[in-house]
């Protein structure tokens, strides 16, 4: 499934399942992968998530490509904010325990590669998940990044400026 994701968006994938697990989710929602995508986005999700997968080693294992944020810090950080605090809270679940994709986060992930293919580009990018995501205009997440002025038209416009 994500052999056409990029190494960043692979990134986004598991840190959404981490933090899915963390949170003790049945299933990966889309406000576990905004939360995750945000995170990496301001590079983040290495020290937030990936560091604690390390503990005595103290190496970074899953180093990628440096990027230009979509997202401002100040506008990133009030979103992960108002995300982690609406996400229901559960016992964790452990890393090794499969955690499905929710239909929602399927359909976005379809959706992700019929742009990449409409768009002719080698690889699917955060922000082709993120255009994708936007399409789901009841989930909550969605909801918060639209009232914080983020439209898919914005990320569309991202995406043709060469962002990944």
């Amino acid at each position: 499934m994500l052999d056409n994701f990029s190494p960043r968006a692979r990134q986004i994938v598991f840190g959404a399942r981490f933090k899915a697990g963390e949170r003790g989710a049945t299933r990966i929602e889309i406000d576990d992968f905004l939360v995750s995508l945000l995170l990496e986005d301001q590079g983040m999700l290495e020290r937030t998530v990936f560091s604690r997968l390390l503990e005595e080693e103290g190496t970074l294992v899953n180093q990628v490509p440096s990027h230009a944020p979509f997202f401002s810090s100040v506008l990133a950080q009030d979103l992960l904010v108002k995300l982690e605090t609406s996400l229901p809270q559960s016992q964790a679940i452990a890393l090794t325990a499969e955690v499905p994709l929710s239909a929602s986060l399927k359909r976005v992930f379809t959706a992700a590669e019929a742009l990449q293919v409409r768009l002719k580009q080698n690889q699917i990018e955060p922000l082709h998940l993120l255009a994708a995501a936007m399409e789901e205009q009841l989930d909550q997440g969605i909801k918060l990044l639209q009232e914080s002025g983020i439209t898919p038209e914005k990320v569309l416009q991202a995406i043709s400026k060469g962002l990944p």
